[in-house]
């Protein structure tokens, strides 16, 4: 099995990003992921993968 991420996996394959891509986008949502929670924007957070990339927030726990 692959160590990849669901989300990841997602990112490249429907979204076509590189590997390398997809890490960044991801780091970059873990950030705003946080600082959402630390704002108390829990709304917000539980919305990050749709509205960075149109997905349900069934990838919300590659992201925590």
């Amino acid at each position: 099995m692959s160590n990849e991420s669901r989300l990841k996996q997602v990112l490249m394959s429907r979204n076509g990003f590189t590997s390398e891509e997809a890490d960044e986008e991801i780091s970059l949502a873990k950030e705003e992921l946080n600082e959402l929670l630390e704002d108390g924007e829990t709304d917000a957070a539980y919305n990050i993968c749709e509205d960075m990339w149109g997905l349900e927030p069934d990838y919300l726990e590659d992201l925590i």
